[in-house]
């Protein structure tokens, strides 16, 4: 307490802007776990201890490690991101329906103590972010009036004093942000803040951050800014293979679901709830959706560029330029009809949307 009383009487005349103030959550959890190591109190080694044995937000329910196909292959990986990573930060995109929160958080259950990891589901709202974050770690958000912190400058010289877990379990503490497409969304410059934060934690080699995003805005954001230079390569999580799609479902619905999470657990649960006739409800469920996707767009569905699609797979967006307007395509990509894909073409978004022109 009298460290962090320390660090509070240093900035507590100087006026925060209200961006910067959106990073008191974050600031203040890692000042809390380093001033703990000079003075532990209580709370401060409760929440250090939350570290050690690793925690994961659950939200509603539980991982679904056993109703979903391992991927030990990917998880292997992400174990190293979290255990052996050094003087970087993460980015782990994908799709949404992967399985990339599925995939983090099985990982981090398979981890041995000392885990130091834990996994935090970041909210819509930036203002719960400080609240949430630390009720997540167990303790409560010290009683000064959060607005008068600068949290940047307070986090530094708390990150500089950090080497407490460094030397006892050789490596940094990682915490995982997830879903931070719902910051981003609302408060782009917020994200901003927090990859300048997970930066400066990679190059004090103190902190290993690990956000985790759907494809889209996000990764676009955190590449187009100098923060990006101590990131590690993209890691992306994809779609199941077909055979193990198979091993996870019968053959008959692999042509609609193909390897998507999220419309095997649909499939799995309406056949709980009724498998009779599963795979046609299921089919009318899905194409029902696209024809409401379509008609956001206002494009017929023998259209000559689906028709295109269908024969190659994958077109050019310069070449779909003069097939249907850029601005289509864009609605197109937003409506989950097409994806665009790095190297500047699109597809058909999923197997199912691919089947649906196909039929």
């Amino acid at each position: 307490e009298k460290g962090l009383k320390k660090y509070w009487n240093s900035f507590k005349t100087v006026l925060a802007s209200k961006k910067g103030l959106s990073t008191m959550g974050i600031g203040l959890v890692i000042s809390y776990l380093y001033v703990t190591h000079e003075s532990p109190g209580a709370q401060d080694r409760n929440m250090a201890d939350v570290f050690k044995k690793g925690k994961i937000d659950q939200g509603v329910s539980p991982p679904i490690s056993k109703k979903l196909v391992k991927r030990e292959n990917l998880e292997n990986v992400v174990k190293n991101i979290l255990q052996f990573s050094l003087q970087n930060y993460f980015l782990i995109s994908g799709e949404h329906g992967t399985g990339k929160t599925t995939l983090v958080q099985n990982a981090i259950l398979s981890l041995q103590e000392p885990k130091g990891v834990i996994h935090f589901e970041c909210p819509s709202d930036a203002k719960e972010f400080a609240k949430n974050l630390s009720k997540h770690l167990d303790y409560e958000l010290y009683p000064f009036k959060l607005r008068d912190i600068i949290i940047m400058q307070l986090t530094t010289n708390a990150i500089r004093k950090a080497d407490y877990y460094m030397k006892k379990y050789k490596r940094p503490i990682v915490l995982v942000l997830d879903q931070v497409d719902r910051i981003a969304k609302k408060d782009p410059e917020f994200l901003g803040m927090l990859q300048d934060f997970a930066k400066s934690g990679a190059d004090r080699d103190t902190l290993v951050i690990v956000f985790i995003a759907s494809e889209g805005s996000v990764p676009q954001i955190m590449k187009s800014r100098s923060a990006w230079s101590r990131a590690s390569a993209t890691f992306e999580v994809g779609d199941i293979s077909d055979e193990e799609a198979v091993k996870f479902l019968q053959d008959s619905v692999k042509y609609l679901t193909g390897g998507r999470f999220a419309l095997l657990k649909n499939v799995q649960e309406l056949n709980r709830v009724d498998p009779k006739n599963l795979v046609e409800k299921f089919k009318e469920q899905t194409f029902t959706q696209i024809k409401r996707d379509l008609d956001t767009v206002d494009l017929p569905e023998n259209h000559e560029f689906f028709i295109k699609l269908i024969e190659v797979d994958r077109i050019a967006i310069k070449k779909a330029k003069t097939i249907i307007p850029l601005d289509t395509i864009h609605k197109l990509v937003e409506a989950n009809i097409l994806k665009e894909h790095q190297d500047y073409t699109v597809s058909f978004h999923s197997r199912y949307i691919d089947t649906y022109f196909k039929e």
